[in-house]
């Protein structure tokens, strides 16, 4: 069913890489804020370089050409909500019970039925959003204990926002199946609305909770590999083998927004600067995917999902220790965490895979 995937180039590409290198700066960049290793270098070229680099913009430009690739790909919608859930809920229900048993024993998880708890740990599992199991049931923190804090990872809400992305992408690819240049188009005019709504409803927005944590503000992202994706037969020579080229554009951007540009460091803005800047970024994560190929460096191992997932985590426990501001938390924080995520990927994530590569073998051999 549906078109080919002639134009994605199977795995000869650098994705993984790209989620590995995104995975890093998003830890390196807390660990900068919140364990206060770069206040002495805030406003100069490193701090601009590590932050010209925003790894939740490349999750997403990445996501938009995957997740798009395999809609093409599946069979149907089912199969296609079989595959993305049993690539994210397995880790991601373990993830969250790790960090809701960690607050439990050391006093911070106030459990007053288990049935009206088990309600919310359902919602917050189905959703990766606290913010919706609190509202939909009751908060359970106490803001005491050990670590003081209600929210142990507070990088969720970017699953909150992929869940968004993967019910709304189809509805938009199967337009695109019947007219291919007005599903397109259809794309880009839905990728112009959510930047134009990002000028209205900053995704940290407090005051707009559940529009914050999903893909309406920030879609116009994700478009910009769902639209490469849709045209890479026509557009990939812009791409391919062109790494330099776009990351010498990509730093020239960077030293002019970042003299321009006081929200230099936050994708939350989307005004027209940052929104160009953002869009050489996916035009330079592309690039770099397609140019010198190194698709088995990794060897098969994807880390990235669970340093996501776990640096957070790691983090709070080095803050309720006390150890904040010192250099070697730098070698700490990045042990800590791939040292989870080898287990996460080892246990949990990488058996998930198989059973989602048998699934659909098992669906080829029954066609």
């Amino acid at each position: 069913m549906g078109p080919s995937n002639e134009y994605s180039s199977g795995h000869r590409n650098n994705f993984d890489l790209l989620r590995l290198f995104a995975a890093y700066q998003v830890m390196l960049s807390h660990a900068w804020n919140w364990l206060h290793l770069g206040d002495s270098l805030n406003g100069t070229a490193v701090f601009n370089l590590l932050f010209s680099v925003p790894g939740v913009a490349i999750f997403f430009v990445i996501s938009g050409f995957l997740v798009t690739d395999s809609y093409i790909r599946s069979s149907s919608a089912a199969s296609f909500f079989v595959k993305r859930s049993l690539r994210i809920f397995p880790a991601l229900f373990v993830n969250i019970a790790v960090m809701e048993l960690a607050l439990l024993v050391t006093g911070g998880l106030n459990v007053t039925g288990i049935l009206q708890y088990l309600s919310y740990f359902t919602v917050y599992i189905l959703t990766a959003a606290r913010i919706w199991a609190v509202y939909f049931t009751y908060e359970p923190y106490t803001m005491s204990g050990f670590y003081g804090a209600s929210d142990l990872s507070g990088v969720l809400w970017t699953l909150t926002v992929e869940l968004t992305f993967y019910l709304t992408l189809p509805t938009l690819l199967e337009i695109w199946r019947r007219w291919k240049r007005a599903g397109a188009l259809v794309v880009a005019v839905a990728g112009l609305g959510s930047w134009v709504m990002a000028q209205h409803f900053n995704i940290t927005d407090k005051y707009n909770p559940f529009l914050s944590v999903t893909a309406g503000p920030t879609f116009w992202i994700f478009s910009m590999g769902v639209l490469a994706r849709l045209c890479w037969h026509r557009v990939s020579k812009i791409f391919e083998g062109k790494l330099l080229w776009w990351l010498a554009t990509h730093l020239a951007i960077t030293w002019w927004v970042a003299g321009t540009s006081a929200a230099f460091i936050s994708i939350n803005n989307a005004a027209p600067v940052d929104a160009f800047r953002i869009a050489v970024l996916a035009g330079l994560v592309l690039s770099a995917a397609y140019s010198f190929p190194r698709p088995n460096l990794l060897r098969g191992q994807d880390l990235s999902y669970g340093i996501y997932l776990y640096h957070m985590l790691v983090m709070h426990t080095l803050i309720a220790i006390g150890w904040v501001g010192h250099w070697w938390l730098w070698i700490v924080e990045p042990v800590g965490t791939v040292a989870l995520a080898a287990l996460s990927w080892a246990l949990i994530e990488k058996p998930a895979m198989k059973l989602r590569s048998s699934l659909v073998t098992r669906r080829l051999s029954v066609a």
